[in-house]
């Protein structure tokens, strides 16, 4: 019973978990990263340069809808965060600064990634590196946090990134989940690839149809970029969203293995004790039958004591169960670790298999021959 509750909250958790919206959408996404050698690309506008082309390029393969990068991919362990200061509110006390989540994207990556914008826009061509006040965009969460009663269109924030970095807030999209799915959107800040350089990129190519399909045209555009490029970690973002999960999947099938080991030796447990039961029993049966009992009665004295093992078992199991079950409260999620519909079927469920298991044995009690009990007595 106690092994059957904690499988059961852990599935019921899994199962929550996988329905929670991570912010975009994983279907039909290639992802993999490019990182640019230092010898090669040492300056920022190269770096730029040739990390702009590898997405125009990608877009132009047959059959991808949209082709954008970030620097840290959402869901992938990695990320990175800092913080700031707006511009229009006096100075917090060190360490008291608002912090975000930093990222650096292309211009198509809310496109590929299929992230809403909310309000504003997105960047654009005419967003260029020298501007003097960069653009950037914020997330919902980022919003709720630092401007929740203001609309955060045109205010602007600095950001200590080497050297002071101006943004103007210009648009807000939807919030995505960075670290795991049963951990709630950070706020975040994305600042765009050519105002904000960087030697490395993850690229998202949604496609039409299967993503891994378009690999081969995948890498010939980046060897049309630059034939030595190295290009790790290709896989499609559903793959990207399963690993993600790989921790919480494995102890789910773990517990759930045993628990269904369990399950099964309590029912065989339980079919062999009450056949040993009717065995030892069948001339007492015989006799009840011979002297007007119908099978049905039989049938139902076995049925009952089988199940008062089995009811007992049930009730001990449930009070042991809600005592330990606060021990896998870190491991759930959106239930509660005394969660009383996975009590309650896991309960059912266990009585259900006592009562198959005893009402085979029963109805082998049924067919005893009276007279054949009478004549050994």
């Amino acid at each position: 019973m106690v092994l059957l509750v904690g499988a059961g909250l852990l599935i019921r958790s899994f199962v929550r978990l996988l329905t929670q919206d991570p912010g975009f959408d994983p279907k039909n996404v290639l992802t993999f990263q490019v990182s640019l050698p230092h010898a090669e690309y040492r300056q920022e506008q190269q770096q730029v340069a040739a990390l702009q082309q590898i997405a125009d390029r990608l877009s132009t393969i047959p059959g991808v809808v949209a082709a954008g990068g970030i620097t840290w991919l959402p869901l992938d362990g990695l990320g990175s965060a800092t913080s700031f200061t707006i511009d229009d509110r006096p100075r917090p006390a060190p360490g008291q600064e608002p912090v975000c989540d930093v990222r650096g994207i292309t211009r198509d990556y809310f496109k590929a990634m299929r992230i809403p914008l909310l309000r504003g826009r997105i960047f654009t061509a005419e967003d260029r590196a020298d501007d003097a006040v960069k653009k950037v965009i914020v997330n919902e969460a980022a919003v709720r946090t630092y401007w929740p009663n203001e609309d955060p269109i045109g205010k602007r924030i600095t950001m200590p990134w080497g050297s002071d970095l101006k943004g103007e807030i210009i648009g807000v999209v939807g919030d995505v989940r960075v670290l795991k799915l049963d951990v709630a959107a950070r706020t975040q800040i994305y600042w765009y690839l050519p105002q904000f350089p960087t030697s490395f990129m993850t690229y998202t190519v949604r496609t039409t149809s299967d993503p891994m399909a378009i690999v081969s045209a995948v890498r010939g555009r980046v060897a049309e970029v630059d034939a030595d490029l190295p290009i790790a970690r290709l896989r499609p973002m559903d793959e990207v969203l399963g690993e993600s999960v790989r921790q919480e999947r494995f102890t789910t099938l773990l517990l759930g293995m045993f628990a269904g080991l369990a399950l099964l030796l309590a029912g065989v447990g339980l079919y062999g004790v009450i056949s040993y039961s009717v065995m030892q029993r069948s001339r007492e049966m015989g006799i009840r039958m011979a002297l007007g009992a119908r099978p049905g009665d039989v049938s139902r004295l076995v049925v009952r004591e089988g199940m008062v093992l089995a009811l007992a078992g049930v009730g001990t199991g449930l009070v042991a169960a809600f005592g330990l079950a606060r021990f896998l409260a870190s491991l759930l999620f959106g239930i509660s670790s005394r969660d009383l519909v996975t009590f309650a079927s896991v309960a059912g469920l266990l009585a259900g298999v006592a009562l198959l298991a005893t009402w085979i044995p029963a109805r082998r009690a049924t067919r005893v021959d009276p007279m054949v009990a009478l004549r050994y007595e």
